[in-house]
């Protein structure tokens, strides 16, 4: 999966020469906590609730008068943000972007093209992808299968489900899951789900946990 699939393509942005106050307002009425800062078309910037909070005084700092809150409100959005913003393009992995995030501690990553700004990433779309990669939003039963490190032992496991004409709605591997072991954990859909436990374990792998979830609907 690549940033393209998942990213928000209607960005909102703001300017170098906006106040702090209309970006401040910005963020809170559109539930957001970074904002790209683009001047003519180029991105100069990003801006977050966190460099908003320390640029302005609280209402509930004594020592701040209400002529400090006014003045503070109107210093430029370009004298707080961060001028070198980490990015990414349209095909970078989303692993890649996630790790990105993970290891600065972002929230969201401005996404540029041919240096056009052209979407944004965000922990929501990774949240987004994650739930789509275990299709969590579909019906099934959920198999964690533990298997040896082989290639020969990965296809034997999918020559079942085929045999079984079991569906795979969605699969992750979590490849350390021990020194001789790897987890496979899987969505799937079918009738056959007895049949495919036994053909699971007459191909020598071993079922780790296995949960059918019911319907939402009632019963007739």
């Amino acid at each position: 999966m690549f940033v393209k699939l998942w990213m928000t393509s209607n960005v909102l942005t703001v300017t170098s020469d906006q106040p702090i106050i209309e970006v401040e307002r910005l963020l809170r009425e559109h539930r957001i906590r970074r904002v790209p800062v683009v001047d003519e078309g180029k991105l100069v910037g990003i801006i977050g609730q966190e460099d908003l909070f320390r640029a302005m005084p609280s209402i509930f700092d004594p020592s701040a008068s209400p002529e400090d809150l006014e003045r503070t409100g109107y210093i430029k959005a370009g004298a707080i943000m961060t001028s070198t913003p980490i990015t990414v393009d349209p095909s970078t992995p989303l692993e890649q972007a996630a790790l990105l995030m993970r290891s600065h501690k972002f929230g969201s990553l401005p996404v540029l093209q041919d240096e056009q700004l052209v979407g944004i990433i965000t922990e929501t779309n990774i949240f987004d992808a994650l739930l789509e990669i275990f299709a969590a939003r579909k019906q099934g039963a959920r198999i964690e299968i533990k298997i040896d490190r082989k290639p020969a032992s990965f296809y034997a496991m999918l020559q079942v489900f085929k045999k079984c004409e079991i569906a795979i709605l969605g699969i992750a591997v979590l490849h350390d899951y021990s020194e001789e072991h790897q987890l496979v954990t899987l969505k799937v859909q079918g009738d056959n789900l007895d049949r495919l436990i036994d053909g699971l374990w007459a191909a020598g792998l071993q079922i780790n946990r296995m949960h059918a979830e019911e319907s939402d609907s009632a019963p007739s």
